[in-house]
């Protein structure tokens, strides 16, 4: 009886299995709105020109060109323009992009990925894999094909020697398999990422056999080789990298390609101070600066090429996620352990006065780390958010369920009672008390430590702040670096309170891990500077993560923000909804608004404007 069961048993036919996707984009809870024939990105101007130079000012300093080790600084620009989870191609990416990614974004689209390297995308109904299949005219610039094969070994070597926070964003990837000359597949452990897709979509591709004589864990000293547009033409490491365009680029007749790198030539020159570089775009030495500070916009850019017209300002409006940014406090720091502590320090900023005195009234306090999103949290907990935090009521503020989360407001006369009152009676709560106009803990010792900053344009909001927290009898000094060491200390998070922007997301997803996780906050090199490990914190993050529908997505993304607001690991500073730019009056480049505001790939030196800008700063 048995084995005639086992015979009837196996002559049943095996249950179907839904065919997979194969497509030519890739997409999170949602379909690409670009069809597989489409001629080019519809933000681009398709004819235009090729050639000239623009040259860009960097702060700083450069060592070599890996940017995916922990030692050293390497130069701007090298990698795979696009980072899947902040929207499409970033405003800023004027760069070399020496290499290139399977997939590419879009400035118009959110969380979508359309075939670079790649040709097509398959993916299977349970979404436990990928496949791409690289194209076959693909190439290295020596010529060589790109295959299946480099990208196995690139996942491999950034799993294996390159910093640790790739290992945290490619933790739920099983392995990279090659099954062909063009066929790669990677394996994933869940199929609860939903990011997962667009995260090795994204990853830069490498030449396996360009780095085999090479050692992946050191510097790299010598220009690299990649498939993108570009090359290291030549280079003075620590001051300057000029990157040539490719004429030979194999995807420049692609739909991806069509519009985008019409500069010649890229040079990125290099200061030590971000004075000097402006004193640089005055001089005409730099053609292109996104302006950050707000009383410089205001009152810096009258010299005589912005009045002739040779300079342009520019405001152009974003559709954006916020995100946040401010100063964070390291609560591996002793002095950081308590929230209360945390909270007290921020209810110490007059954002009011700051905004009103230094910022000439432009900027707008952000008060979420998912801010322009749905995700964003606003009054109290609903039904849906309330079930997600309720596991873990105990360990969170009261408050949380009961009153709305603000930031402090001030009346802005920079005389801030109620806040030093407010701080002082959490203070006092922590075991914080002023003696002898020090503020002190049970042993007697005071609260004294440094924020870290790595420019010194953020000594003018930090000072003043730094005054009123000398009014609670804190000793706080500033410690301004530069870039390279500011790299180093944050790498291994030797630091007691720091500057840091969270960027924001319309699909946030496993980037969260790395940012805000106990795993992230003992993985060096990576993004959690705050030193979150909470256990909401971590369960949150996961429901976002796994989340398959936008309504849950947004649901838990709001539980999260509250934790973390509530956390006070951060002191939330400000944002402005508009890139301010400014440029010699030599480029062209498309007017169509885009979500992303613009993007400098798109952009082309016309022949007509350089000439008059030349002219008139005396030659280039």
């Amino acid at each position: 009886m048995l084995r005639v069961l086992a015979l009837l048993l196996l002559a049943v036919p095996a249950l179907a299995q839904p065919a997979p996707t194969r497509g030519h984009a890739v997409t999170i809870l949602g379909t690409p709105a670009l069809p597989a024939d489409f001629p080019y990105f519809p933000y681009v101007n398709p004819a235009a020109p090729k050639g000239g130079e623009a040259v860009f000012g960097m702060t700083g300093s450069f060592d070599g060109f890996n940017p995916f080790i922990l030692r050293g600084n390497s130069a701007y620009g090298l990698g795979a323009s696009w980072q899947p989870g902040v929207g499409g191609t970033a405003a800023g990416s004027a760069g070399g992009h020496v290499w290139e990614s399977l997939l590419t974004g879009s400035a118009n689209e959110t969380a979508t990925g359309y075939g670079l390297l790649a040709a097509t995308v398959e993916v299977p109904a349970d979404g436990m894999w990928i496949a791409f299949e690289i194209r076959p005219e693909a190439r290295w610039a020596d010529g060589k094909p790109v295959l299946a094969s480099d990208v196995a070994w690139t996942f491999r070597t950034m799993m294996e020697k390159a910093r640790p926070s790739y290992r945290t964003i490619y933790a739920d990837v099983q392995d990279c398999v090659a099954e062909g000359e063009r066929r790669v597949v990677f394996h994933f452990k869940t199929n609860e990422n939903r990011d997962l897709p667009l995260i090795v979509g994204g990853m830069s591709v490498l030449p396996e056999h360009w780095w085999a004589t090479r050692d992946f864990t050191r510097p790299l000293t010598e220009p690299p080789m990649g498939s993108g547009p570009y090359r290291v033409e030549r280079f003075d490491l620590g001051r300057t990298v000029t990157y040539a365009r490719r004429p030979d680029w194999w995807a420049k007749d692609l739909p991806a390609g069509i519009g985008f790198h019409n500069l010649d030539r890229v040079r990125m020159e290099y200061f030590g101070d971000s004075t000097v570089l402006f004193e640089a775009f005055k001089a005409g030495q730099i053609d292109y600066r996104q302006e950050n500070i707000s009383k410089q916009w205001a009152t810096g850019y009258d010299f005589a090429a912005v009045k002739s017209g040779l300079v342009v300002k520019q405001d152009l409006e974003h559709r954006l996620p916020i995100g946040i940014q401010g100063w964070v406090m390291n609560s591996r720091r002793p002095v950081f352990k308590d929230a209360r502590v945390r909270e007290a320090l921020g209810l110490v900023w007059d954002f009011e006065w700051t905004n009103r005195n230094l910022f000439y009234g432009v900027y707008t306090r952000m008060g979420s780390y998912f801010g322009n999103t749905p995700q964003e949290s606003k009054g109290l907990p609903d039904p849906a958010e309330t079930a997600l935090l309720e596991p873990f009521r105990p360990g969170l503020p009261p408050a949380l369920f009961t009153e709305p989360f603000q930031v402090p407001v001030t009346d802005g006369t920079g005389n801030n009672r109620d806040g030093l009152r407010r701080a002082l009676a959490l203070l006092k709560d922590a075991g914080w008390t002023v003696k002898d106009r020090k503020l002190v803990n049970a042993a007697g010792e005071g609260m004294a430590f440094t924020i870290l900053l790595n420019q010194p344009s953020l000594e003018r909001i930090t000072l003043p702040y730094v005054q009123w927290l000398g009014r609670l009898g804190i000793e706080v000094k500033v410690r301004t670096v530069d870039p390279a060491q500011f790299e180093r200390l944050t790498d291994d998070y030797d630091y007691d309170m720091t500057t840091m922007i969270y960027p924001g997301s319309d699909l946030p997803g496993n980037e969260l891990r790395d940012s805000f996780t106990c795993e992230g906050a003992k993985t060096p090199g990576g993004s959690n500077l705050a030193g979150i490990c909470s256990p909401a914190v971590d369960a949150l993050v996961a429901r976002v993560v796994q989340a398959t529908n936008r309504d849950d997505l947004a649901t838990a993304g709001r539980a999260l923000d509250r934790v973390l607001l509530r956390g006070w690991y951060l002191i939330p500073h400000y944002h402005n909804k508009t890139f301010r730019i400014a440029t010699w009056d030599r480029f062209g480049r498309p007017e169509q608004p885009i979500r992303d505001g613009f993007v400098l790939d798109s952009w082309w030196i016309d022949p007509a404007k350089a000439a008059r800008v030349d002219a008139g700063r005396g030659g280039k």
